[in-house]
């Protein structure tokens, strides 16, 4: 018995690698020449900078980032939690880690601890 699923396993390894092979690439794009400066269908502007002020508080040298890319960063905040929430559908990890874990920031030194403090504060997001 042991010699037919080997015999079986065979020919489907081949077939499931050939339907691989032969599956376009979902992220392909064509290839572009002299898209200098960038242009095209997946440009999306230019990529803003921002200077971080050392000599600001820690608690406000992200406030700025922050407040621009709020909407950005809630939205990987939150596929984070459904990632964790698909696994542990009783939402308990989340509430630990919201709830219970965000004290252990003040345990980091300074100037991080008052730098994600900040971010928390700026962002509406919780510090966990």
């Amino acid at each position: 018995m042991a010699g037919r699923g080997r015999t079986f396993l065979g020919p489907v390894a081949l077939l499931v690698l050939a339907h691989l092979a032969a599956a376009p690439d979902p992220y392909a794009e064509e290839c572009r020449t002299k898209t200098y400066p960038p242009s095209g269908p997946t440009f999306k502007g230019n990529v803003p900078t921002y200077i971080i002020n050392l000599d600001l508080p820690a608690s406000k040298r992200w406030d700025q980032l922050v407040r621009d890319k709020k909407a950005e960063l809630k939205t990987v905040v939150q596929n984070i939690k459904d990632i964790a929430n698909t696994f542990f559908p009783s939402g308990k990890v989340v509430d630990i880690v919201d709830n219970k874990i965000a004290h252990l920031t003040a345990t980091l030194p300074y100037p991080f601890n008052e730098e994600l403090q900040g971010i928390a504060n700026s962002s509406g997001i919780p510090l966990g």
